[in-house]
């Protein structure tokens, strides 16, 4: 794998801000320079000014280039106690009235994974015609892909293991068939996700949510970036609307928006966002 330096970083950072307005100079540098690395290996790129020339001469590229630069999160049901606290605290025993107008945004969408785990639980617990779910992608690939229902045989074993940890009241299988050396998710799921074609920042993002699915992101972010994106958040979630951003996360105290929401769920790092 090509290694890059720091020079060449702040390189693609400002062909990209200057061609595409998209501003990656808030982004965590060593998780970001792996991540351009992967990119650069899946389209065969052997240094950098090959980079450069893709991101500067095929705007076509870029489409691609944001699809493969962001990690997905290819197993379904990952944390399988955080789908269990859901089904069984967050949405038991709702009352009906408090489903109207129910909203649920996943922000970073690029596999699916979570979409179709959220919706699976949904389905299983009779709510997924009763609530409205919004996804965010950053690339036509992306939605291309989830639409599809395709997903890799490779992180099958594991989604099904998380799927019994989870003690779903199917079987995995029951959600999607084997085609050509890949699975094929149930599309009908997610029939009535509404898409949102968005950028880095969540200009697009949905108000007025009850539930945000963000999960294990931030650590690709600088500080800077981290209180953008939480200040987006915060003010897209209706009063005392939760925030969940995983178990490899926290809101610090040295964070000016801790304040604004409270932890409900130290395990599973949900938040509530304070009235």
């Amino acid at each position: 794998m090509v290694e890059l330096g720091i020079v060449d970083i702040r390189e693609i950072v400002r062909i990209i801000k200057k061609s595409y307005d998209y501003d990656f100079s808030n982004f965590a540098l060593t998780s970001f320079k792996y991540s351009l690395e992967k990119v650069m290996a899946v389209n065969g790129l052997i240094n950098a000014e090959n980079l450069f020339r893709k991101l500067s001469d095929a705007p076509d590229f870029f489409d691609s280039f944001l699809h493969d630069l962001f990690i997905p999160s290819t197993e379904m049901f990952r944390d399988p106690s955080l789908w269990r606290w859901l089904r069984e605290e967050h949405f038991y025993n709702m009352p009906e009235r408090h489903l109207d107008n129910y909203k649920i945004w996943i922000p970073q969408c690029i596999s699916g994974a979570e979409l179709y785990s959220l919706c699976i639980l949904l389905k299983e617990i009779d709510l997924i015609d009763k609530v409205k779910i919004f996804a965010s992608v950053y690339s036509n690939k992306s939605l291309e892909f989830i639409k599809s229902g395709r997903y890799p045989l490779k992180k099958l074993e594991v989604s099904k293991e998380n799927y019994v940890r989870f003690q779903g009241s199917n079987t995995l299988e029951t959600y999607y068939t084997l085609s050509n050396n890949e699975a094929i998710r149930d599309t009908s799921l997610i029939k009535s996700v509404e898409f949102i074609k968005d950028d880095i920042n969540f200009s697009k993002a949905p108000q007025n949510l009850k539930l945000i699915l963000f999960r294990n992101v931030m650590i690709y972010y600088n500080p800077t970036l981290q209180n953008l994106i939480l200040d987006k958040m915060n003010k897209s979630l209706s009063a005392a609307g939760n925030l969940i951003i995983g178990i490899k996360e926290t809101l610090k105290p040295s964070n000016a928006l801790s304040t604004s929401f409270e932890l409900i769920n130290n395990n599973e790092s949900i938040y509530k966002r304070k009235i």
